[in-house]
């Protein structure tokens, strides 16, 4: 009894100071909004409560039996040690209580963690981007509590599994390999809930990495969005790769046999999936290659669009009319592709006019050159030019180049500028000619 009431004098003392002084101090610090801050207090002081029957029960020896395991052989030859485990066996009031406390404080580390995670977030974007957040903003924290959140209630589960006993096998097994090589597989309970914990805990690393780590890199060394958008994919490619191996593996799932029968079944099924593979293997080398990446404006075979994703096996391309366009991998890597956009962020292009035999050449260079220079998306430098191309037929025929970053609107740039060419013509008498034949007609 004296253990008792020195213990829960300690937890009512722990209990004071964090409510009283560590709590304020962290909501103050960090400028918690005040139904956060209630919801905080309410869970902190039901995992006290919990935590002090917990202990008052087990001092005092109320702990009370609520289930006790049927496998108990109850004939007179049943012995201690086989009472005693069976007792361990049963459910107990103070285990379910235990449970209970549990469940808060995963829930208190969801809270607490998913708000540090999203503060730094938001900090460095902060930080690099030179922008006020507001770091309470519940669109910005949902991220973070969805990826956080699994982690920590499997976490939970897998702890509660142990606590409670229930790592059971299941009564399925099943046969890997052959022969002598031939392997019994059986799977517990807890071996499915440790693979789920395994790859819920990868993609919690993969935005870790991706947003606190190398977002602030990429922006600190001006990394385009192309090239942060490769790195990201094929840093989560080989983080999913590595983390099913280890999920494999906790289920005692030998992979030595597991990729043998893999390689086997790739070759049985390799022909008909060929191109499958072609094309996956094709996603690979474009997001390591980088000669096609996400943003780049693309020209293939007369259709133009702009890269929105890159996939393993496809990629999608937006195209002029919004309309999204799926293709292949291997056609990117195979077939020839215009890529506007991937080393300079500019380029040339040209609208060409002709002019009646007779014109002022002088002038028509002149009001080309007005109408690039005193269009909005064309550039200033490299500067505009003029250029006399041929002796057309009926016609002195010249193009106006110009340099433009407008590449999915520049039909609408160019449309722009022979409407104003139009206009500048008409105003000095400047004569577009129509097709026409001199027809000599000789006598017999």
């Amino acid at each position: 009894m004296i253990l008792s009431l020195v213990l829960l004098g300690g937890l009512a003392f722990l209990y004071r100071k964090v409510i009283r002084l560590w709590l304020p101090f962290y909501f103050k610090r960090e400028d918690v909004q005040d139904d956060e801050q209630r919801r905080t207090r309410r869970l902190v002081q039901l995992c006290f409560l919990l935590l002090a029957i917990i202990i008052f029960m087990l001092s005092t020896g109320l702990d009370y039996r609520l289930y006790l395991s049927s496998s108990i052989n109850m004939d007179g030859e049943t012995g201690s040690a086989e009472l005693e485990n069976a007792a361990r066996r049963g459910i107990w009031i103070s285990t379910v209580l235990f449970a209970l406390l549990l469940f808060l404080i995963a829930r208190l580390l969801d809270w607490v963690i998913s708000h540090i995670l999203t503060r730094n977030f938001l900090k460095r974007r902060e930080a690099v981007q030179k922008i006020a957040i507001n770091f309470d903003q519940p669109r910005l924290v949902r991220p973070a509590r969805r990826l956080l959140q699994p982690v920590i209630y499997v976490l939970t589960l897998l702890f509660l599994a142990y606590v409670f006993n229930l790592d059971i096998t299941l009564k399925e097994t099943f046969s890997i390999g052959s022969g002598e090589d031939a392997r019994t597989v059986s799977i517990a309970i807890t071996n499915i809930i440790s693979a789920v914990l395994i790859l819920l805990v990868a993609r919690l690393i993969n935005w870790i990495f991706t947003e606190l780590v190398f977002f602030p890199y990429y922006q600190r060394k001006e990394i385009n969005i192309g090239s942060q958008y490769a790195i990201n994919q094929l840093f989560k490619y080989f983080l999913y790769v590595f983390a099913i191996l280890i999920a494999l593996q906790s289920m005692n799932i030998n992979l030595t046999i597991l990729l043998g029968g893999a390689a086997a079944l790739l070759v049985g099924i390799g022909l008909g999936l060929q191109q499958t593979f072609n094309d996956l293997i094709s996603g690979i080398i474009l997001l390591s290659e980088r000669s096609v990446e996400v943003g780049d404006v693309l020209d293939i075979k007369g259709m133009v669009g702009t890269v929105r994703r890159i996939g393993l096996r496809t990629s999608l391309v937006e195209t002029r009319d919004n309309m999204t366009i799926i293709v292949p991998n291997s056609k990117l890597i195979g077939d020839m592709v215009t890529n506007w956009s991937h080393d300079e962020d500019k380029a040339r292009f040209k609208v060409t006019v002709g002019v009646a035999y007779g014109s002022d050449t002088a002038l028509v260079k002149k009001l080309l050159l007005q109408v690039a220079q005193e269009h909005p998306k064309a550039m200033k430098r490299p500067a505009p030019f003029v250029r006399f191309v041929n002796f057309g037929d009926s016609s002195l025929d010249f193009e106006l180049q110009f340099w433009t970053k407008e590449f999915i609107r520049i039909e609408d740039v160019k449309s722009d500028m022979r409407f104003e060419i139009d206009r500048l013509f008409r105003e000095n008498k400047v004569t577009i000619p129509f097709p026409q034949r001199d027809v000599w007609m000789r006598g017999g």
